[in-house]
């Protein structure tokens, strides 16, 4: 499916899924940077996401269902 992620000044990351904002649900929140989040991407095979944060570290999440 399709997925959409966005970095934060609030320190998180939003992962949307293909349908949930027409269908009224709230994105996907993934916490544990100490600092605004600055980039993001996904694996090639979308099951994982990369994230860099002013906190000078980057983490890897597990995205998959």
């Amino acid at each position: 499916g399709m997925k959409l992620a966005s970095g934060s000044y609030d320190k998180t990351i939003k992962v949307w899924e293909a349908g949930d904002a027409a269908e009224g649900k709230e994105p996907r929140t993934l916490r544990g940077h100490a600092a605004w989040v600055v980039s993001v991407a996904w694996s090639p095979d979308g099951k994982r996401l990369v994230s860099g944060s002013d906190d000078k570290t980057v983490k890897v999440w597990v995205v998959a269902k």
